[in-house]
């Protein structure tokens, strides 16, 4: 048996798609308060726990903080800002962005794409949205005495440390692992050890190397993932809030007090996430304009309002 509808496109009176997937919500506790579809079944996280990445990063010593410890842990848009947040972090150890092994891209945000191409830039290794993640490993390698040219490679010391601290937090052991789409090393996990993974950064202690990503995430949205993105929407409008988006359709979610979600659309739909995270809060309580907002996405017929996308559960 599949997966059940998490949202649905309905234009006039017909359900026209269906976006079947999967999904978790822990009380503050950790227990499971609300799931659909099969939690257990393995998932690659994706971008979506970059923060337990980051995190690993400060323990060996990176030297992040604000918006390159946010950054750190984002899929960044592309702006000239983020550009120089990752530039940043590279210069603190005298290298440039010719050290990022990242696939050669354009930015991910689409107005930033567009200047990028309209400029006639090249794709390049910076642009690309997981430069961040990749700056951060870098400066870590430099300030542990690790080879930075080797930082991808999964058998080094911080890369082996991410294995064990996605087992740790997740509180399952990692055995299924690839390559992501940056090239880093890409390890699965169930829903709800995904969902376990958040729960723990969210509530780490005061000084921890997970609370100092997420303490900087919250507060610099903007770099954590771009303007205008709903991500860095939802984190300015409710207080506390910490959410982020992976490929494929991945996304997690949490609030202050460690309530966290996770959920995965079976078809890695990846343009309609708020949907269902506005629907996630609202079942949490949380209502406000912007929740409301983007619990709907208007379908067009001729230019008007003909429809909706809207969450199913």
């Amino acid at each position: 048996m599949g997966n059940p509808i998490l949202a649905q496109l309905v234009r006039g009176d017909l359900v026209e798609s269906i976006y079947t997937g999967r999904l978790v919500m822990l009380d503050a506790a950790g227990k499971i308060e609300y799931s659909q579809g099969d939690i257990s079944e393995l998932t690659y996280p994706r971008s979506a726990v970059k923060c337990v990445q980051a995190a690993v990063s400060l323990e060996f010593g990176a030297s992040l903080e604000n918006e390159t410890a946010a950054i750190a842990a984002a899929s960044h848009s592309g702006s000239e800002v983020h550009l120089e947040y990752v530039r940043k972090i590279l210069a603190d150890v005298q290298l440039t962005e010719t050290a990022l092994q990242t696939p050669l891209d354009y930015p991910l945000g689409v107005p930033e794409q567009r200047s990028w191409i309209a400029a006639g830039k090249p794709k390049s290794a910076i642009a690309m949205n997981c430069s961040g993640k990749h700056a951060a490993w870098i400066n870590a390698c430099v300030h542990a005495g690790i080879d930075h040219q080797i930082y991808l490679d999964p058998k080094n010391q911080i890369q082996q440390r991410v294995i064990e601290l996605f087992s740790e937090l997740a509180e399952e052991q990692v055995k299924v692992s690839s390559v992501d789409g940056c090239g880093g090393p890409l390890h699965a996990v169930s829903l709800t050890g995904m969902a376990r993974m958040i729960q723990a950064a969210v509530t780490a202690p005061a000084g921890s190397e997970l609370n100092k990503i997420i303490t900087a995430v919250r507060a610099y949205p903007v770099a954590a993932s771009g303007a205008g993105r709903d991500i860095a929407k939802f984190m300015a409008a409710i207080p506390g809030s910490f959410l982020k988006d992976g490929a494929e359709g991945v996304e997690v979610l949490a609030l202050a007090d460690g309530r966290t979600a996770a959920f995965k659309f079976d078809s890695g739909n990846f343009l309609i996430r708020h949907i269902v995270s506005a629907r996630i809060f609202q079942i949490w309580g949380v209502n406000n304009e912007l929740s409301d907002e983007l619990l709907t996405k208007p379908v067009l017929g001729g230019g008007k309002p003909v429809g909706l996308y809207q969450a199913a559960f």
